[in-house]
């Protein structure tokens, strides 16, 4: 899809070096490809934090020393 947008040329020289593309609009594209893919993972993150865990770091040392908990 063709857009127009407005990006600082600085911001737009950076994402070109950092990413390793060739061209701008491969660039840009492979940065909001890897920022969608980031905030996916941190509200999967977010979500599977919110849920109080089953055990503690306590009860599996304490599970460990008696050799009850396996990783």
């Amino acid at each position: 899809m063709r857009t127009t947008i407005t990006i600082s040329e600085d911001l737009l020289k950076k994402t070109v070096k950092t990413s390793g593309k060739k061209f701008v609009s491969e660039a840009i594209v492979s940065s909001l490809t890897e920022y969608h893919a980031l905030r996916e993972r941190m509200n999967f993150l977010e979500k599977l934090f919110q849920h109080k865990l089953p055990h503690s770091f306590s009860q599996i040392k304490r599970q460990r020393k008696k050799r009850q908990w396996y990783s």
